[in-house]
């Protein structure tokens, strides 16, 4: 099989994006090809990718001892106008010896913040390595117990069940799509405990890792000694801050339900449109409920193909369309808004007062009393204050500092009228000057984000691609269609892999175009997988919770 350097290159920034667009059958080519294309979507998954961050900043948090590393080493400040009052337990000289020996097992805020980076990596990779093997070896038994030598069949020649089943494994939870076989997934479309496997597989490394991380740092926080819960506190209310796989708890809420939407709507306008579909015939109604689960969870991230999609409804593949250009993952970037998070931190306060007050006779013996109050979070005096009464005051504050703002913004609005007569045209004349300053310099940056804008590219390859391809389309070949280069350039952007095709080819609808139309897509790939880096590169500069904050609540 000849390769020219385009198609290698295509096919090696697709395989890094997570992508799965091809312009050459990836079956054809050699062992040795395929295995470093393997590689190549291990090392870029986004599970491993981003380990090298948290082993970089471990690495320097902990050669750096003594310095400020990320605002880490702040001093407590317990004074903080902004926030309701939250008591918390100092430590007391006079406590008993043994007592003080107990919280002296805390770790320091240096030791803190370097464990819970190792701690993070150690949970990434321990998940990782679960999900994989347990995907690896469920595929592996089942292929090679319930699929004859034809099925596992590729160039006349069978292939080994596990080999299958570490290249779908590897290929479905990092999102690429590719597989060992000329015709991708079709041979399988009526195999539903594989299409259910794969489908898990795709969701756990994509829509639901970070759900499932967050639920075993829960988890991990509840088996751990009482010692070492710090760490999981301080990575759970950190949580982006520390790792892009985190979200907060309310984001974690919304990104599950939204994916959960989605995917049903994808399935849902399948079921209504494409169900009495004379392609599908030939499948039961149950066979067909499982390819459009199948092709509607790869369409949001893999791009595997069980059936030729291009068989679907226009209004089918619109809706395809939408599934691939949105991601959940952007109302992760939401910032809760104060009152939200105070009313979280009242209603954790009142969960533990009254965890405290019906479980204090059922408190551990191995700690003293004394201890045991040191640990709690809420002093007796705050404990008393009704929750409502404490969101009044709160909201009592915040109306005062209004008020207080407007009577300056008014006394300020008088002491212009009494200016004289002879400096107001003056003053208009300045404050004509700088509006006109500030509307060409928004008129400036509003344009140039424009132009930077993702969706505006998108447009600018869009209409490139059909500059260059216009003598081939419609209607001199019926098969190279706008929609189906709209669908290209979004497959490509959401890293998603999904493609129209093209008649008799095994390949992706790109194979077909010009060499400039495949660069433009390679682009576009890139910019896809770089979306959203410079807000994820902003959320690690700052650690909303110090160690030093952390410690002091747990003491």
């Amino acid at each position: 099989m000849v390769v020219t350097y385009l198609d290698a290159w295509f096919t090696t920034v697709s395989t890094i994006c997570s992508c799965g667009l091809t312009t050459i059958d990836f079956a054809q080519l050699s062992r040795a090809s395929q295995l470093v294309m393997m590689g190549f979507a291990f090392i870029s998954g986004f599970a491993m990718s981003t380990l090298p961050a948290l082993i970089i900043k471990a690495q320097t948090h902990k050669t750096t001892q003594g310095t400020n590393v990320d605002d880490d080493n702040e001093k407590y400040d317990p004074e903080n106008d902004d926030e309701l009052e939250m008591s918390n337990l100092r430590w007391d000289q006079n406590l008993p010896s043994h007592i003080r020996a107990e919280l002296a097992r805390l770790p320091t805020p240096v030791k803190l913040r370097y464990r819970a980076y190792i701690m993070c990596i150690v949970l990434i990779l321990s998940l990782y390595f679960t999900i994989y093997t347990t995907g690896f070896i469920a595929i592996g038994t089942w292929l090679q117990t319930h699929n004859s030598p034809e099925y596992l069949m590729q160039n006349n020649v069978t292939l080994n069940p596990w080999y299958i089943s570490g290249m779908l494994t590897l290929f479905s939870f990092n999102q690429n799509g590719l597989t060992p076989f000329s015709t991708s997934l079709s041979r399988y479309a009526d195999d539903v405990f594989l299409n259910i496997v794969l489908v898990l597989l795709v969701m756990s490394g994509s829509s639901f890792f970070p759900i499932i991380l967050r639920n075993v740092v829960f988890l991990s926080r509840q088996l751990a000694p009482w010692r070492h819960k710090v760490i999981f506190d301080y990575i759970l209310l950190n949580n982006h801050h520390l790792s892009t796989l985190l979200y907060p708890t309310l984001q974690t809420r919304i990104y599950f339900f939204v994916t959960i939407i989605l995917y049903s709507m994808g399935v849902g306008i399948s079921l209504i449109l494409d169900l009495g579909s004379k392609d599908l015939q030939q499948y039961s109604p149950g066979i067909r409920f499982i390819i459009f689960l199948f092709q509607t969870v790869n369409l949001r991230f893999c791009g595997f193909q069980s059936f030729d999609i291009s068989l679907f409804a226009t209004a089918t593949l619109l809706v395809y369309l939408l599934l691939m250009a949105t991601k959940p993952q952007m109302l992760c970037a939401l910032d809760e808004s104060p009152f939200e998070i105070y009313w979280l931190t009242l209603e954790a306060q009142a969960q533990v007062d009254a965890e405290t007050n019906n479980n204090q006779t059922n408190m551990s013996k191995s700690l003293p009393l004394m201890l045991q109050r040191a640990m709690s979070i809420t002093s007796a005096t705050g404990a008393d204050v009704p929750l409502f009464k404490q969101m009044k005051g709160f909201l009592r504050r915040q109306s005062l500092a209004t008020k207080e703002l407007a009577r300056k913004e008014f006394s300020r609005n008088n002491d212009d009228e009494k200016i004289s007569p002879k400096y107001s045209k003056r003053i208009k004349a300045l404050r004509l000057r700088l509006f006109l300053i500030h509307f060409i310099r928004a008129l400036f940056k509003h344009a140039f984000d424009f132009f930077v804008l993702t969706r505006t590219w998108l447009f600018v390859f869009i209409f490139l691609i059909c500059t260059i391809e216009y003598r081939r389309m419609t209607p001199v070949d019926p098969d190279i269609t706008l929609l189906k280069i709209i669908f290209e350039i979004i497959s490509a952007f959401g890293g998603v892999g999904m493609s129209l095709g093209y008649p008799n080819k095994t390949t992706s609808f790109a194979s077909i175009l010009s060499a400039g139309s495949k660069v433009i897509l390679i682009a576009t790939m890139l910019m896809g997988r770089h979306r959203g880096l410079l807000a994820s590169m902003k959320d690690q500069e700052v650690i909303e919770y110090s160690a030093m904050y952390i410690l002091v609540r747990r003491r």
